[in-house]
């Protein structure tokens, strides 16, 4: 919920009002989500299509940003160790058919 980024949803699509027509709304109910910085559910991904302002920084609680790949959690490159022992049982594998 932040004021900063429904200024720049309705700066991206140049007014309030232009974005009041986007959504469907009346000019006072943007004005208000601007003035506020709290923007109503349904609003957030039809917000974020038309301005391009992603639905993280428009509703945090709602989307939070994605939490890091296993990759990028890791301290550097790691390789997988694989085992030398066979992945079957041995004494299983010789089963006559």
């Amino acid at each position: 919920m932040s004021i900063e980024a429904m200024a720049c949803a309705a700066e991206a699509l140049g007014s309030q009002t232009n974005l009041a027509k986007e959504l469907g709304c009346t000019p006072q109910n943007v004005q208000h989500m601007c003035a506020t910085g709290h923007v109503p559910a349904k609003h957030v991904l039809r917000i974020e299509a038309a301005s391009g302002i992603s639905r993280s920084r428009l509703r945090p609680d709602l989307y939070p940003d994605s939490p890091a790949t296993l990759e990028q959690s890791l301290p550097g490159k790691v390789a997988p160790q694989q085992s030398e022992k066979p992945a079957v049982n041995p004494s299983s594998a010789e089963v006559a058919l």
